[in-house]
């Protein structure tokens, strides 16, 4: 399996949001970044903060996961993906996708990116309080995540 690197990046501090929220339930792998679009970035500063990662791991594969499809993150995402065949862009990033992820493999970064969508796809639920729900054994115990 191809080792395959990710960047997380948002709008405002969700990147390191993301971070520090998988720092909670998990170790992050190395090759992993978190770039946050901060109030006051161009879409030209946050481009070069894609290319010193990017740079520092020349000719590997790189997933950069983004929170909104259209947003500025995205956008410099996907045009910078649009330039290199070893970089997909994603967008919809979530904790649970990324946490998933930390403990699967892939066969290369475009094998990744569908995944990553699949995931985001299946984590999004709706609750619905039905007859049954009230039913539930209160001796059970549960530690959460």
């Amino acid at each position: 399996m191809t080792e395959i690197n990710l960047i997380v990046s948002g709008h405002g501090g969700f990147a390191s949001g993301m971070q520090a929220a998988l720092h909670l339930l998990s170790a992050i792998p190395d090759n992993w970044s978190f770039i946050d679009f901060k109030d006051g970035m161009s879409d030209k500063d946050l481009k070069k903060e894609f290319e010193k990662v990017l740079d520092a791991a020349p000719d590997q594969q790189f997933v950069m996961f983004t929170d909104l499809a259209g947003g500025t993150p995205f956008k410099v995402a996907a045009a910078i993906s649009y330039e290199n065949k070893n970089i997909q862009t994603v967008a919809g990033c979530n904790l649970g996708s990324l946490l998933e992820s930390i403990y699967s493999t892939y066969e290369d970064a475009n094998d990744m990116a569908d995944k990553l969508v699949s995931i985001s796809k299946e984590g999004t639920q709706h609750f619905v309080m039905d007859d049954d729900s009230t039913n539930q054994n209160d001796d059970e115990e549960s530690d959460g995540i």
